[in-house]
């Protein structure tokens, strides 16, 4: 049967047809060999056909009349598939807000930057709400370098938040971070947390700062002394944020 499949499928590829007349080949083709494979040995069967080019070539000569219905077929399966060889594909949604398309997408094949702008954007530069791709800029920023009030990517810059491998914000977590709040391998921020720690309050396996702790010297109670330290250093921080970077803290031990 996979022999069969694989010989039909292989006819098919050397057709040129609309999908459903290409299905009435496949189909005639299956019910002719299957039927002829109860008797005869496959293999045999396949042989006396001749090679999927020759069997399909005989297709395409009862299916066009003429070299010229071919040409148009062709030609009518360039067009329908033009989008996929152009050098840039772009697409701008009908819907816009405050002038400003609901989705913008323009992507080069071959690597040459795009700017794409939307509230949606994707593209090389995308500039939006919810920007995507290679150097995003927006609210929400999500790519290779990602800059925004949220930042997703290899290298990401946050106003607020930035997750990343390198990444800087108010709020940093990653590999190597920069911020108010740093949570990474390396950290370095007003309150550090990370393998290797650095900032007014520093919590890590190695930490330096004006309130270090070493993972390694925190007793049972994790919460606890973090808080302690945390309120110590900055005694008009929020309680709950102190609580929340206590609870960060408990689960790095």
């Amino acid at each position: 049967m996979d022999r069969i499949n694989s010989y039909v499928d292989e006819v098919l590829s050397h057709i040129i047809a609309d999908n459903n007349m290409k299905k009435r080949i496949k189909d005639d083709l299956l019910i002719q060999l299957n039927e002829a494979a109860r008797t005869e040995d496959i293999d045999a069967v396949i042989g006396r056909m001749g090679s999927p080019k020759d069997v399909a070539r005989e297709f395409m000569d009862s299916i066009y009349d003429s070299k010229s219905e071919l040409l148009d077929e062709l030609l009518s399966d360039r067009s329908d598939n033009a989008i996929f060889v152009k050098r840039v594909y772009e697409y701008k949604s009908k819907t816009t807000i405050f002038g400003i398309p609901l989705v913008h997408i323009k992507i080069s094949r071959y690597g040459s930057p795009t700017v794409a702008k939307g509230i949606i954007a994707i593209g090389t530069i995308p500039v939006g709400i919810l920007s995507i791709g290679a150097i995003p800029i927006g609210l929400i920023s999500i790519g290779g370098l990602a800059l925004g009030l949220v930042a997703f990517g290899g290298a990401a810059i946050g106003l607020f938040l930035a997750l990343g491998g390198i990444a800087a914000g108010t709020l940093a977590i990653g590999g190597i971070t920069f911020g108010f709040g740093a949570f990474g391998g390396i950290a370095t921020g007003k309150i550090a947390m990370g393998s290797i720690a650095q900032g007014t309050v520093a919590i890590g396996d190695e930490a330096y700062g004006e309130y270090a702790l070493q993972l390694k010297n925190i007793g049972p109670d994790v919460k606890a002394e973090v808080s302690a330290l945390i309120r110590s250093a900055l005694p008009k921080l929020p309680d709950w944020i102190i609580d929340w970077l206590s609870s960060i803290a408990a689960f790095m031990k």
